[in-house]
């Protein structure tokens, strides 16, 4: 009895190392997956933005030329709102072009007819922006022609020198969602484009514009402007998100992957090693009895 005791003894006492190194080896290979899977995150989130940043700065290069209208600079108010009409129609893009005085009188909108009564332009940074000669690239709003939520891009018209108009384009959020769709993340992933106030632009799946990001977002994105966070989306499901800011415009995009696809590989390693441990014993344990009996006889 005391020898198969001791044979016991001996077994567990050298499997007991590679238990050991079992686990210790899952967890190198599952956090060795996790950052394999955080940079490639990132860098598809960064490809995405980089789509998002061009359609953005192709707006912006349309807007400027329109604002060098020679109606503008002669003050035809009624001329330039043919003359956007006609751009609307080629801009796909943009849901509206709008002129502002620099007072912020919305003086007229493309998708209206000419003489509308003006109502003051929603205030924001964009068009404070744009009032001191620079461009304005606006959060999630509903506006004065156009009062579905989306973001706003707003150039500065200068005359003499001053800033005598502003320009506005609303985003057609359709487009930008067409953006995020040609990523081609899989379709249990989710890709969103949020804007300085954390609030939804476009996403997919596809969530009302202006809809509040997670406090696990808002909080990682405070915390540093491109990382990845293990959280909850909107729908609580598990999952570690990679998110870039851009540059351009300070919005937000990120790629949540559940965290199942995540540390899939790394479970499944586990599993194996797992399984060959408990082999390992059933083996030990069987030697150890035939050893027993065979000294016994």
């Amino acid at each position: 009895m005391k020898l198969r005791s001791n044979l016991y003894v001996l077994v567990v006492a050298a499997l007991v190392p590679m238990l050991v190194f079992a686990v210790v080896a899952a967890q190198l290979l599952l956090r060795h997956e996790r950052q394999t899977m955080e940079r490639e995150a990132i860098g598809r989130a960064r490809a995405a933005m980089s789509a998002i940043d061009a359609h953005v700065r192709a707006s912006i290069a349309a807007l400027e030329t329109l604002a060098g209208s020679k109606n503008l600079e002669s003050g035809d108010v009624r001329a330039f709102h043919a003359e956007s009409q006609r751009v609307l129609r080629t801009q796909p893009a943009w849901v509206n072009i709008g002129l502002i005085s620099s007072t912020k009188l919305q003086l007229a909108d493309a998708v209206y007819a000419f003489g509308r009564p003006g109502e003051p332009a929603r205030d924001d940074a964009s068009l404070a922006a744009a009032l001191r000669g620079q461009v304005g690239i606006g959060d999630v709003v509903a506006g004065t022609a156009v009062r579905s939520p989306t973001a706003r891009i707003r150039v500065p018209a200068m005359v003499g020198g001053e800033v005598r108009y502003v320009l506005s384009a609303p985003l057609n959020l359709k487009t930008l969602t067409e953006i995020l769709q040609a990523q081609q993340v899989p379709e249990d992933w989710a890709i969103t484009l949020v804007d300085r106030e954390r609030q939804i632009i476009v996403r997919t799946p596809a969530v009302p514009a202006g809809t509040p990001e997670v406090d696990g977002f808002r909080e990682a994105v405070e915390r540093q402007p491109e990382g990845w966070f293990h959280g909850r989306t909107l729908e609580r499901r598990e999952t570690y998100t990679a998110y870039v800011t851009s540059a351009l415009s300070g919005w937000v995009l990120g790629i949540a992957i559940p965290d199942a696809t995540v540390e899939a590989d790394a479970r499944h390693a586990f599993i194996i090693m797992s399984l060959g441990v408990l082999v390992a014993v059933a083996i030990g344990a069987l030697l150890s009895w035939l050893i027993d009996r065979r000294v016994s006889r």
